[in-house]
């Protein structure tokens, strides 16, 4: 079992977590029974991460140049990404609610609700070519009234047309 706990905690290259992460955070149990449900061992572990690691840089990749430092925040939901994906269809609700947050987390990144401070930023030319323009041109680029004098004066007043019986 001592042998078990050395066996490949390195994060595979890129990935945000490590093995170590995952069992530190929900326990060295659950994770080795995820690896006796895939029989590969750790080594499903560290494909779990690494695909985790892909879809997080999928959301980041619109904001931040990437690989990133691997902080907190991003073990955490590389973790809970990982951890669903390694849950197949098994996934209990607190499983599959973890995954839907760190999916709106990484949502919120791209929308600019949550900066990942310690990384660098993009560029303003590399930000703005993850940008799609607007098909309508959007603020006050319309300076026009929506109704003119003519459809004012054309329209019943209160005292007209309306009165009630």
């Amino acid at each position: 079992m001592a042998d078990m706990l050395e066996v490949n905690t390195q994060a595979p290259f890129d990935a945000y977590a490590t093995r170590n992460d995952l069992i530190n955070r929900y326990s060295m149990t659950e994770v080795l029974e995820l690896e006796s449900m895939h029989g590969n061992g750790s080594e499903t572990i560290s494909a779990a991460l690494s695909d985790a690691t892909t879809v997080m840089n999928g959301y980041l990749a619109k904001r931040y140049r990437l690989p990133l430092n691997p902080a907190a925040d991003l073990k955490i939901y590389c973790c809970d990404i990982a951890r669903y994906h390694l849950y197949k269809n098994q996934a209990t609700d607190e499983v599959r609610n973890r995954y839907k947050d760190a999916i709106k987390w990484l949502e919120s990144v791209v929308a600019d609700k949550v900066d990942v401070s310690y990384n660098t930023p993009l560029t303003d030319d590399e930000h703005q070519a993850t940008r799609v323009a607007p098909a309508v041109p959007i603020g006050d680029s319309y300076k026009g009234s929506v109704f003119g004098d003519d459809v004012f004066a054309a329209m019943p007043t209160v005292g007209d047309a309306w009165t009630y019986r």
